[in-house]
Formats: C-alpha cells, sequence, structure tokens
C-alpha cells in the first residue's frame, strides 16, 4: 500500500459521505443544476488538495461546507465579470414539464422568464416592435404609427425578433408567440 493510498481511502470516504448533501447545500445558493455540480467538483478539488497536503482535520464537514460557500462566492464573482446573465440558458426543466403534463402555465411562465431575459439581446427597434405587438397588443399598423416607420419595416423587425427567439429558444417560442 502506497503513501497515497490512505489520503485517497480517506478522500473517497468524504465524496461518499458528503456529496449529496454538499449537492443540496449548493441548490440553495444556485439555480442552475449544471453550475451545482460545477462547484460541488472544486469543492471537492480543493478538499483533495488540502488532504494531499497533510492540512485536512479529522472532522472535514465543517470545513468542506465553508470551501462550497467559498466556491460558490467565487463563482458568483466570475459571473458578474463575464457578465453571464446576458447568456440565456433554457430550463433543464422545461421539456420534461410539457412530457409529464405538469401544468401549463407554469411551462408558459418559464418560457416567458426566457423571452424576458433574452430580449435585451435584440436590437432596439426590433425590441420596441415585439413589445408593442405582444405586450401592448398593438397591430403592425398602430406600431408603425407609434414608431414613426413603415408597416413593412415594422413586419421584418417582427419577423427579425421571432427568427431570434426561434434560434436562442427552440420550442418555447412555438407555444408561446406563434398563433
Amino acid at each position: 500500500m502506497s503513501s497515497d493510498e490512505p489520503s485517497k481511502a480517506r478522500f473517497a470516504k468524504i465524496v461518499a459521505t458528503y456529496e449529496k448533501e454538499l449537492s443540496q447545500f449548493l441548490s440553495h445558493y444556485m439555480p442552475n443544476k449544471a453550475d451545482v455540480e460545477d462547484c460541488v467538483q472544486e469543492t471537492l478539488l480543493n478538499i483533495w488538495r488540502q488532504e494531499q497536503r497533510g492540512l485536512l482535520r479529522e472532522d472535514a464537514r465543517g470545513y468542506l461546507f465553508t470551501v462550497a460557500l467559498n466556491v460558490v462566492r467565487d463563482f458568483w464573482r466570475r459571473d458578474r465579470v463575464r457578465h453571464r446573465k446576458a447568456h440565456v440558458e433554457l430550463s433543464e426543466d422545461l421539456p420534461e414539464m410539457r412530457r409529464m403534463g405538469m401544468d401549463k402555465q407554469v411551462a408558459e411562465r418559464e418560457g416567458i422568464r426566457l423571452i424576458e431575459a433574452s430580449l435585451e439581446q435584440l436590437k432596439p427597434s426590433t425590441k420596441a416592435a415585439f413589445l408593442l405587438y405582444h405586450v401592448e397588443n398593438l397591430t403592425p399598423d398602430q406600431i408603425a404609427v407609434r414608431l414613426g416607420v413603415s408597416a413593412r419595416t415594422v413586419e421584418r423587425e417582427m419577423a427579425r425578433a421571432l427568427e431570434y427567439f426561434r434560434s436562442t429558444l427552440g420550442g418555447v417560442v412555438k407555444d408561446l408567440l406563434e398563433e
């Protein structure tokens, strides 16, 4: 048995004992499952490094969750710097909600949330035409008068918005925006 074997065995025991609890703990701080998994992996990597250095205390639970919180904070900091909120991720649960026949309103609310989050990516004129049509329920002619453009320009802006949403949000648009 090499000198590294006791460290590996101890680390494996820590992972087996705390990984699920750690994942549940982190899910309270992060809504995205993939981000939770990344933070769990980063936390466990930090714990492994401490174990390799011989610095990990006998009862590692408290330290494990402290490290996890620090990993989440670092993640949030990086997230802010990278402007990650500008990127809209599809909810992993949306297709499953449809398959399971969950309440249609829940799926619609999730779709609307995704559309609202991605509106910022549209040109101002496209965004304005889209909102006037879908929120204020104006006709293309009324939108043209309001924006001071032709009805054909409004139609092009609407087509541009729909194409953007189709390419980024897929099936959500079909159910919510297309008639």
